[in-house]
């Protein structure tokens, strides 16, 4: 059985198969946004993410600093 994928909705939000709330993308970003199935891009200038840090899931709280 296949999942549905995680798809950018109009209100900026990135929903998981279950209608999760993974990611808020913010409005100057949306256009263009490139998903995991974009298989070409021309590039125009864009934005790109580092995600080379990223934590998710259980992990999450781990990508937040405390102002101490």
């Amino acid at each position: 059985m296949l999942m549905q994928p995680a798809k950018l909705q109009p209100d900026g939000w990135i929903r998981g198969p279950r209608g999760e709330l993974l990611l808020w993308i913010p409005p100057a970003l949306r256009n263009p946004f490139y998903s995991i199935w974009t298989t070409r891009v021309i590039p125009r200038g864009c934005v790109e993410l580092d995600l080379s840090q990223m934590v998710h899931g259980r992990e999450w709280w781990k990508c937040f600093k405390t102002a101490d």
